[in-house]
């Protein structure tokens, strides 16, 4: 029914004719119904009233970076007419990339490996980093660390955690 900020008004009103959390959370859930502020918040805005803050738009935070007019408008592109694709779309080049751009680790994921999207990666400039299919008897950390450490352990059996690490940095000073 109204929109935050137009809550967040009313009680800058209310709360500059002095009345208290309790009573503008009232005054709301009788004005807006269902859709009003809940307690806590109209509670933390009339202390901030209180204590003089004027705005009653959100004060902007550190923490995810806000979306660019490009973002907004290919979404509202995909949204008007679903068939378009993001090679259809108005971005060419993502600008943030320009003088460093990513290093792509491609697995081999059908979406991931089609020609459409290497050709994609290309135009931008991004290079792209293959790595081997996936092979259940090739695990990179088999390949040498852990059989030498397995190797002198092999056959003693502990009964504690301490027991392990002893064992273990006997072994690296060796």
């Amino acid at each position: 029914m109204f929109s935050k900020q137009e809550q967040r008004s009313w009680i800058k009103i209310e709360c500059a004719g002095g009345r208290k959390a309790r009573q503008c959370h009232q005054g709301l859930q009788e004005a807006c119904g269902k859709s009003a502020l809940p307690y806590r918040r109209v509670a933390r805005w009339v202390k901030a009233f209180s204590e003089g803050r004027q705005n009653v738009t959100d004060i902007r935070r550190p923490g995810r970076p806000s979306v660019s007019e490009e973002v907004y408008a290919l979404s509202a592109l995909l949204e008007s007419d679903r068939r378009h694709t993001i090679r259809a779309g108005p971005i060419d080049r993502i600008s943030a990339y320009d003088c460093n751009p990513p290093i792509i680790l491609q697995d081999s994921a059908r979406p991931h490996a089609a020609q459409t999207v290497a050709d994609l990666f290309d135009r931008w400039g991004w290079e792209m980093l293959y790595h081997p299919p996936y092979s259940p008897d090739l695990s990179p950390c088999d390949f040498d660390l852990i059989p030498e450490m397995k190797e002198p352990l092999r056959g003693i059996r502990f009964r504690t955690v301490p027991e392990i690490l002893h064992a273990v940095d006997l072994h690296d000073l060796q």
